[in-house]
């Protein structure tokens, strides 16, 4: 496949998330947790495809979940791990249908990888700013 067919590809399954949605609202969260994890590519900590339910994973996405919204931040936790339900993301781990915590992700899962594919187009910065933006104008400021 090319390069231009699997950014498209990409974009569309990110853009096809399966998000929570409550009185006409998008939860912006899997979003959100997309964006923090693009942010740890850029910074540097997340350094390889085992993205750590780690300190600075999860103080990225509360300053951008709060930058974006005006309401309740969901917990990090929920994404995080409910984002094992799409198909380029992966929890390596025990998987169970109990509501997570961060104590059972401590204790059960290892780390979240993406599709392989995806986490080689989002080494490019060109890439990761075009999905960032896609996601941004999708879920987090829709048109009206």
């Amino acid at each position: 496949m090319s390069q231009g067919l699997k950014i498209s590809y990409y974009k569309n399954l990110l853009l096809s998330m399966n998000v929570d949605r409550a009185h006409g609202q998008v939860n912006i969260a899997k979003a959100v947790m997309m964006l923090a994890i693009f942010s740890g590519i850029e910074n540097g900590s997340i350094k390889a495809n085992k993205i750590l339910y780690s300190e600075s994973l999860i103080a990225t996405y509360n300053s951008l979940f709060k930058n974006f919204s005006k309401g309740t931040i969901t917990p990090s936790v929920y994404p995080y791990y409910y984002m094992g339900s799409e198909e380029f993301y992966f929890i390596k781990g025990k998987r169970t249908r109990t509501t997570p915590s961060a104590k059972f992700l401590r204790e059960n899962v290892e780390y979240a990888c993406l599709d392989d594919d995806l986490w080689e187009l989002l080494q490019d910065s060109e890439v990761r700013n075009e999905f960032r933006e896609a996601i941004i104008h999708h879920f987090i400021k829709p048109k009206k």
